[in-house]
C-alpha cells in the first residue's frame, strides 16, 4: 500500500521539532513537514539510519526512561532553543512548570487540563452522570489497609474489584482484585509506587480491554475506531514485575458490531465535547471495556497523545485521510490550515485491514546489555526466521502478513532497564487472540528474541 494524496493545505515548512529519548511516536510528522527536527537524549544510531529530512541530532545526555519532560529544562536544551527561537516543539503530554524558556515555545495543551481529566478520580466525578462507567468509591490509603476492608469491598461490588492510582498511567497502579492474596499484594505495591492522594476502587468489568483515539479540530470531533489493547502478555513483558509498564500494544481497525461502535463513538464525543469546552485541542484517547452482552465501559482518559497515535496516524495516511498526529499539531500550534476536501477528514473509522503494534519489554528482574544493533526497517518473517529487507519506518513499506517494521532506540552495548521497552514492532494483520498473542505471533516475538540475543 502506497501513500495517497492528502488533502489540506498548511505551511510545510514550519520549524518545528520534538525533543525525546524515543522519537518514535513521532516519525511519521517526517513526511508532512521539510524541517521537522528530532533530537534524541543521546546520539542514536538507528535514527541516522533512517534518512530523516533534517539530520537528527542529540542533547549528549545519558539516556534514561522517564525524562523526556527534563529534557526540555536542561541547559543544553535552553541554549539549542536561544540558537533557533522561532522553532516550536511538540509535546508527547503538557510539561508542567517551571519552564526554562517561554512556553509558548511547547506545542502543548494546558497542563492544568490534562491533568484533571487524566485523574481517574476527577474523570469519574465528571463523567459518571453522562457516559457508562463502572460503579465506585473513592478510598483513602488508610482505609484500605484496615482488616475487614477486603471483605466489605467484595461485598460492596458483589465479588471482584479494581483499584486503581488516582494518578496513574500505562497500566501501573492497576490492579484486578479477585482473591485476598490479590488484594494483599496490590495494597504493597500501591504503597510503594502510588504518587495519588486517593485510591480509585471499582466494580470489575468483564469484558475486553479496548481504546479508542480521538481528535479534537476546528473541523469537528474525530474517532478512530476502537483498537484492541494487548496488557501483561507473558510473550513480551513479566507481568510480575512490579511497578513496570504492562501495557503491550495490541490491535487497530479490527471490526466490532455497530452498537458498540456507535456507542464506542458516543463515549468519544461526549468526552471530547468536555474537553473542547475548555480549550483542549488534538489527541487523546479513552479507555474502554467491551463486554460480551456488547456494553461499553468507559474506564479513563489519556489527555495526550498515546502508544497507538502514530501508527493510527500511519494507517490513516495511507488510505488518504489526513492523520490525527497532523491535525493535533497543527491545532496546537494554531496554525493556518485548510481542508480542500471533506472527504479526506478522519471520520470514516474503518481501515482496509486491521494493523497491529507490539512492544517487546525486558521481562528479567535485572538489567541486560543489548549485545548487538537491532538495524531499523522492514523484516521478513519467514520459517521462524528473521530477516533485515531494508530501512524502514512506515506501514507504507510492509507488503503482507509476513513483513513487519522493527525500531529499536537502543545503540548496540546499551543497558536496558528491568521491565523497560526493548524495541516495537508494527505489521498488518491479526495477532490476538482471546487478550493474547496468537500462536503465529507467539513464533514471530520467539523469532525476533533469538536473532537479536534476547531474554526469553
Amino acid at each position: 500500500m502506497t501513500s495517497k494524496k492528502i488533502s489540506i493545505e498548511y505551511n510545510h515548512n514550519l520549524p518545528l521539532g520534538v525533543v525525546s529519548p524515543d522519537p518514535y511516536n513521532f516519525l511519521i510528522l517526517d513526511k508532512f513537514f521539510d524541517d521537522f527536527k528530532f533530537v534524541s537524549s543521546d546520539k542514536q544510531t538507528w535514527l541516522q539510519d533512517l534518512s530523516l529530512k533534517v539530520a537528527p541530532s542529540s542533547l549528549g545526555q545519558k539516556s534514561t526512561y522517564g525524562e523526556a519532560k527534563e529534557l526540555y529544562r536542561s541547559k543544553k536544551f535552553v541554549d539549542m532553543v536561544k540558537a533557533d527561537p522561532k522553532r516550536k516543539y511538540v509535546m508527547y503530554s503538557p510539561l508542567d512548570p517551571p519552564y526554562k524558556v517561554n512556553p509558548l515555545t511547547y506545542l502543548m495543551n494546558s497542563p492544568t487540563i490534562s491533568h484533571a481529566y487524566e485523574n481517574k478520580r476527577y474523570f469519574r466525578d465528571e463523567f459518571s452522570g453522562l457516559i457508562k462507567i463502572p460503579d465506585y468509591e473513592i478510598k483513602y490509603m488508610n482505609e484500605l489497609d484496615r482488616a475487614a476492608s477486603y471483605k466489605n469491598l467484595t461485598e460492596r461490588f458483589e465479588g471482584p474489584f479494581m483499584l486503581q492510582d488516582e494518578d496513574s498511567s500505562g497500566s501501573k497502579g492497576t490492579y484486578a482484585i479477585r482473591n485476598q492474596d490479590d488484594y494483599v499484594e496490590a495494597i504493597k505495591s500501591l504503597k510503594k509506587f502510588s504518587r495519588g492522594r486517593t485510591i480509585v476502587v471499582s466494580k470489575f468489568i468483564h469484558g475486553e480491554v479496548t481504546s479508542i483515539q480521538v481528535c479534537i479540530t476546528k473541523y469537528g470531533i474525530f474517532s478512530g475506531g476502537i483498537q484492541r489493547q494487548l496488557v501483561d502478555s507473558k510473550y513480551l513483558c513479566n507481568p510480575d514485575l512490579a511497578g513496570a509498564s504492562k501495557w503491550c500494544g495490541g490491535e487497530i481497525g479490527d471490526e466490532y458490531p455497530d452498537i458498540v461502535q456507535h456507542q464506542a463513538r458516543e463515549i468519544a464525543s461526549i468526552v471530547g465535547s468536555e474537553l473542547s469546552s475548555h480549550g483542549y485541542k488534538g489527541i487523546f484517547g479513552v479507555d474502554l471495556i467491551v463486554t460480551p452482552e456488547h456494553e461499553v465501559y468507559a474506564i479513563e482518559i489519556n489527555a495526550r497523545l498515546t502508544g497507538y497515535s502514530h501508527i493510527i496516524s500511519d494507517m490513516q495516511t495511507l488510505q488518504g485521510k489526513i492523520p490525527f498526529m497532523l491535525l493535533h499539531l497543527l491545532e496546537l500550534g494554531n496554525f493556518k490550515y485548510e481542508v480542500t476536501d471533506s472527504e479526506a477528514l478522519p471520520s470514516v473509522n474503518k481501515f482496509d485491514k486491521p494493523g497491529s503494534l507490539l512492544i517487546l519489554n525486558n521481562t528479567l528482574d535485572t538489567d541486560i546489555t543489548l549485545d548487538t544493533y537491532i538495524r531499523p526497517g522492514l523484516y521478513r518473517f519467514r520459517q521462524g526466521k528473521i530477516t533485515f529487507i531494508r530501512p524502514a519506518y512506515s506501514l507504507e513499506s510492509v507488503k503482507g502478513e509476513d513483513t513487519l517494521l522493527i525500531l529499536c532506540r537502543h545503540n548496540e552495548g546499551a543497558t536496558i532497564e528491568s521491565g523497560k521497552r526493548v524495541l516495537k514492532i508494527m505489521k498488518y494483520g491479526r495477532t490476538m487472540y482471546k487478550g493474547e498473542l496468537t500462536p503465529k505471533a507467539q513464533q514471530m516475538i520467539q523469532a525476533i528474541k533469538e536473532t537479536f540475543n534476547l531474554p526469553n
